[in-house]
């Protein structure tokens, strides 16, 4: 907190600190829940957080494959329980609420171009345990593949949750995803890279990630699709935007890309949603 102030002097005051724990389904709840006892406006919501490249040797709190439970799963949680469409009562519709009394809202879910890599939601395979995974080199492939499947997944919500969003009456809570760029200086996948290779494997992909694109500019797709007026002005939404590169790796500009075949797949939106529904009644009992 404190460094973020000295980033941003103007603002001192004004960020709060909000605990979130997305990689259990009653810690996201729970975040949510308490945000709208403490605010009663949410104009924006950016859900980018996320894990990459673990190993599946252990599963999530609640029994799920753990970047599918951190990267999707949370972030469905979180943000349906934001949206209260378990209530019709006012206080409870935060994102909503917010988009008629102020004009709009919006929500932007970071996903990545790995989701290109995906294969499908195999969701009997959410639920497995393999005891042995990560203890080679070779389990860096399915696990880039699971990483993909879990970015898939954010473009699934994404575009299921701008189709029922408009089909509320709610077409002013703009709902967009984009893939950021190589960060190579943030954390994402720090630790997880030991498991294929011991310390110094995780070090060797950090060099080779360090010249690519700065955690600057790999923030400002998000920050377009978040704040830019034209979002609003030319009905932008349930989109997947990249960012434009110069040749040196200097952004540019963003601009929405067609999706995959299997990103567009409308029934696996659909089953996405029901899914992450059962999967958040079933946490209730947790």
């Amino acid at each position: 907190m404190a460094e973020a102030e000295m980033a941003l002097p103007d603002t001192q005051g004004a960020i709060k600190f909000h605990h979130l724990d997305l990689s259990t389904v009653d810690g996201a709840r729970r975040s949510a829940e308490e945000f709208k006892k403490l605010e009663g406006r949410l104009d924006i919501v950016v859900a980018n957080a996320g894990v990459s490249m673990l190993a599946q040797n252990e599963l999530s709190q609640d029994g799920y494959e753990r970047m599918f439970a951190t990267n999707h799963l949370g972030h469905f949680v979180f943000l349906t329980t934001l949206l209260g469409w378990e209530s019709m009562f006012c206080w409870e519709n935060l994102l909503k609420q917010t988009s008629k009394l102020h004009g709009e809202a919006r929500i932007v879910l970071t996903s990545s171009i790995g989701y290109q890599s995906a294969t499908g939601i195999d969701y009997s395979a959410l639920t497995q345990v393999c005891p042995r995974d990560g203890g080679s080199v070779w389990d860096v492939i399915p696990a880039f593949v699971r990483y993909g499947n879990s970015k898939l997944a954010n473009i699934y919500f994404t575009i299921e949750l701008d189709r029922r969003l408009r089909e509320d009456g709610y077409s002013n809570v703009y709902c967009n995803s984009c893939h950021p760029g190589f960060a190579g200086a943030t954390n994402l996948g720090h630790g997880g890279f030991k498991a294929w290779g011991g310390a110094w494997a995780e070090s060797m992909i950090r060099l080779l990630m360090k010249p690519l694109n700065s955690v600057e500019d790999a923030s400002k797709t998000q920050t377009y699709l978040a704040a830019s007026a034209q979002i609003r002005q030319q009905g932008i939404r349930g989109q997947y935007w990249v960012p434009v590169w110069s040749w040196r790796q200097r952004y540019l500009r963003c601009r929405a890309e067609e999706l995959t075949g299997l990103a567009k797949d409308e029934e696996e939106q659909k089953k996405l949603w029901v899914f992450s529904e059962r999967a958040m009644d079933i946490g209730k009992g947790s």
